[in-house]
């Protein structure tokens, strides 16, 4: 059943044809079975799973539906606080920390009647894109991208239906295009950080992993508003994401894209891409213009790894002193983590001001660009899931070295910079086995036309339909 869509899933549900206890039952069957080699899990809430699920069917006897995810096994990422479980975003630091309240993204989902079945695995403090120790579930030997990597494992294995992850620099859509999944990252301030361990105060978002876009819209509707224990939170009317891609927009069919402009950023931001993700990116960029959209290049220089890392790092250092971890518990980090932390609060006023105006220039002229294009398509990642032996080294692609975290984050980091909306979700395999992500990138608050993108390329293949072997 966990195979099934949210759409499916919640007609079964309403009709009788399933219990939220069969569905949970699966899940856990699933984790029992799976996690122990793919490792995707750091906390499995049996027990609260299983009573949440009696609820949701007392609720559904008495003809009290809340909606598309009632009864629906949801994992969150070890950085979301839920109540009365472990909150250790993968570190020492943390590791008897219990959270004493639900996350604000954790409140809605249950208020829209999900089920948490658990906490996924991070890196540490989602300081990292790899996510030690998860397994890529394709390639047990490969990396399942991160930070978020525990959700998207548990996505891809069917261990769940939905899961909720952060991306500060890319860590929903490395993972997702890693692992084969479809992963948003919302509008910056769309969905409340309340109750999520912060990162980096200016780039964090939180957002939803699935097997679809459509399945991603039913969660993004759910988690989406105003929260004003979040001081990042932004206002708007609710998201009605899910009603748009069923609907279709104007008047027209939900997989018509007839009419729609998209923009292909050119090689110097793209490159260096392996061969087989340019082969898929330009594969789909087809499938888009015989469904109607209309394609141009359009001109964009692409922000550095080093202003990135010059807002990034001083701001997680600042959460961190502000808790007292780092006076208190240095000794607990893991080497990596403690180092970037450090170096973040060696890096100077100065210098943190000038890469907060780099970064408003690049937002400009991003803006400016998608006032001419309604999306940007390119990839997500520019090479497949890497070994996890070379995590610490130079990978070579397209002959040119890089090292492996700044070929990770330099195809997703400029849209954390500027905040704008983006998806990943899977275009193709390579010859090895692993999957190609494809990045959908749109406007401000238009989730909707990103996520219809996504859906309208996703009833044209079936990429996102491959089972794990």
């Amino acid at each position: 059943m966990l195979y099934r869509s949210i759409r499916e899933l919640a007609d079964d549900i309403r009709s009788g044809m399933t219990t939220p206890g069969e569905l949970v039952s699966e899940a856990l069957e699933r984790i029992e079975a799976l996690d122990g080699e793919l490792q995707a899990f750091v906390t499995v809430m049996r027990a609260a799973a299983l009573q949440a699920a009696e609820e949701a069917e007392r609720e559904q006897r008495r003809g009290f539906f809340r909606g598309p995810l009632h009864g629906i096994p949801i994992a969150v990422k070890d950085l979301i606080a839920v109540r009365g479980e472990r909150l250790t975003a993968g570190s020492r630091v943390l590791a008897d920390y219990v959270a004493p309240e639900d996350a604000s993204v954790v409140e809605h989902l249950r208020r829209h009647g999900a089920i948490i079945i658990g906490k996924t695995n991070t890196h540490e403090f989602g300081l990292g894109v790899f996510t030690p120790p998860t397994h890529n579930p394709w390639k047990r030997d490969h990396v399942p991208g991160g930070s978020s990597g525990g959700s998207a494992v548990a996505v891809a294995a069917c261990m769940c239906v939905g899961a909720i992850g952060t991306d500060t620099g890319g860590s929903i859509r490395i993972p997702a295009a890693c692992c084969g999944v479809t992963g948003l990252k919302p509008t910056y301030g769309r969905v409340s950080c309340h109750g999520v361990i912060p990162l980096s105060r200016s780039l964090d978002h939180v957002g939803p992993l699935a097997r679809s876009a459509e399945d991603c819209a039913f969660i993004f509707d759910a988690i989406a508003g105003y929260d004003p224990r979040d001081p990042e939170s932004v206002s708007g009317p609710p998201s009605r994401s899910s009603a748009l891609l069923i609907e279709g927009p104007e008047g027209r069919g939900p997989l018509s894209l007839q009419g729609l402009r998209l923009g292909l950023p050119p090689e110097d931001f793209v490159a260096p891409l392996d061969p087989e993700v340019r082969a898929a990116w330009r594969a789909a960029v087809l499938i888009f213009q015989e469904a109607g959209a209309h394609i141009s290049e359009v001109s964009l220089s692409r922000p550095s790894l080093a202003t990135f890392r010059t807002i990034q790092l001083p701001e997680a250092a600042f959460a961190h002193r502000e808790r007292g971890w780092l006076s208190e518990r240095a000794a607990l980090y893991g080497p990596l983590t403690l180092r970037r932390l450090q170096e973040g609060e060696r890096i100077r006023a100065v210098d943190y001001l000038r890469a907060q105006q780099e970064r408003r220039v690049f937002s400009t002229q991003l803006r400016s660009v998608l006032q001419r294009v309604d999306a940007l398509v390119l990839p997500a990642q520019p090479m497949p899931a890497i070994p996890i032996a070379q995590i610490d080294q130079e990978i070579t692609i397209e002959g040119q070295r890089e090292e492996a975290t700044t070929a990770s984050l330099r195809l997703t980091l400029p849209f954390n910079l500027a905040g704008l909306p983006a998806v990943a979700f899977p275009c193709g395999f390579s010859q090895a086995g692993l999957p190609l992500g494809l990045q959908v990138v749109g406007n401000a608050f238009d989730e909707a036309t990103v996520l219809r993108i996504a859906h309208a390329y996703q009833q044209l293949t079936d990429w996102h339909r491959r089972d794990i072997p």
